[in-house]
């Protein structure tokens, strides 16, 4: 099998590299010094680490990017307001769900327009 040459090119030299040892990548064959996290001075993931320092795709609560994570937690807050406005989707019709999710989606937008009009009335 043919040794695999790597296809970066050098502007400054006005070449390509030509190194041997090159992977395919979706910007064409690279070298280890040419790799999309090389150029971009981030460490190469690997089969024991799959995860990158700003992305953890492993989901393993060991993981150094899992956490430093910081989007983690706002999805869990922002998946409680996701729950309201469901629920008002449900209830209007514009959402298909069964009787049961439409009954209690029902029960919980009048809940809700009760609490706000308690408030309303408190202020």
């Amino acid at each position: 099998m043919a040794e695999l040459l790597c296809t970066h090119w050098v502007a400054a030299e006005r070449r390509r590299c030509g190194a041997t040892g090159a992977r395919p990548y979706l910007s064409g064959l690279r070298c280890p010094g040419h790799t999309p996290a090389a150029l971009a001075d981030r460490t190469e993931p690997n089969e024991a680490t799959p995860c990158v320092p700003s992305r953890c795709y492993c989901g393993n609560p060991e993981c150094p990017a899992y956490t430093t994570y910081e989007l983690r937690d706002r999805y869990a807050a922002a998946a409680d307001s996701w729950a309201a406005v469901d629920a008002r989707a449900i209830a209007s019709g514009k959402r298909r769900s069964s009787p049961t999710q439409y009954a209690a989606a029902k029960a919980a937008v009048a809940d809700q327009r009760d609490r706000d009009a308690r408030l309303r009335r408190t202020a």
